[in-house]
C-alpha cells in the first residue's frame, strides 16, 4: 500500500504543477487589469506605476512566473489585490465554511438517496418504486435556486423555523436549509443511480445462490448485495463532495454563506488574480485527493481489487 501512495503521490506533482502554469497563463491574458480595479477613479499615472511595482506587475512575464512558482512552493500563495489580506488564510476561512455545508449536504444526500435507491429496487415496478423515482425526478428538474428561495419563502419568512440567511453564531440551525437546498439535487440523481447499480446487482448469480439456500431477503440486500452496490456510488459521492467544497455559489448566494464559491466569483469580477490563481490550486488539490482516497476505498469494499 504504501508503494502504491507513493507512486500516486508522485503523479499529483506534475498534474498540479500543470494546473500552476496553466492557470498563471490564462491570468496574463485575461482581458483585464487589476491595478485599474484597485485605483478606480484614482487611477492616476503615478499611483498606476506605484502599484504595479507593489505588485511586481510591472516585471517580465517570465520572471512573475518564476516568482509565482517558487512563492507557491513555499506555501505562499499571495496577497488579494483587493483587500490585502494573505490569499492563505482567506482561502483557509472560506473553506472551513463551505466544508460545514458541503459535508451536512453530502449526508442528506448519502441518507435519502442510498436509501431511497435500495427501497426502489428491492420493490421494483411497485407504487413505492413509482413514487420513488417521480419524486427523484422532481428534483432533479428543480433548478438549486428556486428550491432555496422556496425554502426560505416557507420556513423561515413564514414560519419562521430557520433564519433567512448568514451563518449567524454558527449554530446548526443556520445550516439545515442551505444543506438541504445543495443536498436535494444530488439525493435525487444518487437515489437513480442507486437503484440502476442495485437492479443490476440483485440479478447477479451469488445473490440468486444466497436466496437459494434460504438466506433471508434483509440479509441477502445489506450484506451481499449492498457492499457490492457502494463501490460505483463511492465513486460517485467522492467526487461529487469534491465539487461541493469547491464551491456551490448558487446556495452560498440565496442563503448569504461566506463560503468558497462567493469568494472566488467575486475574486473573478474583480479581477484579483492572486486569489483567483490561489483558489484554482487549492481546487485541483481537492480533486486530486478525494480521486486517491475514494481509490483507497475501492480496496477496502472489494477484497478482489489489489494496490498495483
Amino acid at each position: 500500500m504504501l508503494q502504491y501512495l507513493l507512486h500516486r503521490l508522485l503523479l499529483i506533482i506534475p498534474v498540479l504543477f500543470g494546473v500552476m502554469i496553466l492557470t498563471f497563463f490564462l491570468m496574463y491574458v485575461v482581458p483585464g487589469d487589476p491595478v485599474l480595479t484597485m485605483l478606480g477613479q484614482h487611477a492616476t499615472d503615478e499611483n498606476i506605476a506605484r502599484l504595479r511595482a507593489q505588485f511586481h506587475l510591472d516585471e517580465p512575464w517570465y520572471y512573475q512566473l518564476y516568482n509565482y512558482i517558487i512563492r507557491t512552493l513555499k506555501g505562499d500563495l499571495g496577497t488579494s489585490y483587493l483587500t490585502h489580506i494573505p490569499v492563505r488564510d482567506a482561502l483557509i476561512e472560506k473553506l472551513a465554511n463551505t466544508a460545514r455545508l458541503a459535508l451536512t449536504a453530502i449526508i442528506v444526500s448519502i441518507v435519502m438517496g442510498v436509501t431511497i435507491g435500495i427501497i426502489s429496487a428491492v420493490f421494483q415496478n411497485t407504487w413505492i418504486d413509482y413514487a420513488a423515482m417521480t419524486f427523484a425526478l422532481l428534483f432533479i428538474s428543480t433548478p438549486v435556486f428556486w428550491f432555496g428561495m422556496v425554502l426560505v419563502f416557507f420556513f423561515a419568512m413564514k414560519l419562521g423555523w430557520f433564519p433567512i440567511s448568514g451563518m449567524g453564531d454558527g449554530s446548526i440551525k443556520y445550516l439545515i436549509l442551505p444543506a438541504i437546498t445543495l443536498g436535494s439535487r444530488f439525493a435525487a440523481f444518487l437515489a437513480r443511480y442507486t437503484r440502476s447499480v442495485m437492479l443490476e446487482v440483485i440479478r447477479e448469480d451469488y445473490i440468486r445462490t444466497a436466496r437459494a439456500k434460504g438466506v433471508k431477503e434483509k440479509f441477502v440486500i445489506l450484506k451481499h448485495a449492498l457492499k457490492n452496490v457502494l463501490i460505483p456510488v463511492i465513486t460517485v459521492i467522492g467526487m461529487n463532495l469534491a465539487s461541493l467544497l469547491n464551491g456551490s455559489v448558487l446556495t452560498e448566494s440565496i442563503f448569504a454563506w461566506p463560503g468558497f464559491g462567493r469568494y472566488v466569483v467575486s475574486a473573478i469580477q474583480k479581477r484579483d488574480f492572486q486569489v483567483i490563481a490561489g483558489s484554482v490550486l487549492v481546487g485541483a488539490v481537492i480533486f486530486v485527493f478525494f480521486n486517491l482516497i475514494v481509490d483507497l476505498l475501492y480496496v477496502a469494499l472489494d477484497p478482489r481489487i489489489q494496490f498495483d
